[in-house]
């Protein structure tokens, strides 16, 4: 975790994970600035979630920060 897709170098739609809560967030983060959609239940879900996101995007696994 996170799990995030890249749209054109500055914005980003991701599972994150923040120290204040206890669940995985779905985010979209754009510059400086990151805005929470949405919780998931667990990791897995998360990490589910994000999978069949990129699929459906056909997004190409690409460099890990």
């Amino acid at each position: 975790m996170p799990k995030v897709i890249t749209y054109g170098g500055n914005t980003k739609i991701g599972a994150y994970m923040f120290p204040n809560r206890k669940k995985p967030c779905i985010c979209v983060n754009k510059g400086n600035q990151i805005a929470i959609y949405g919780t998931f239940n667990s990791i897995e879900s998360a990490d589910n979630f994000m999978k069949e996101l990129a699929e459906f995007l056909g997004a190409k696994v690409g460099e890990q920060e």
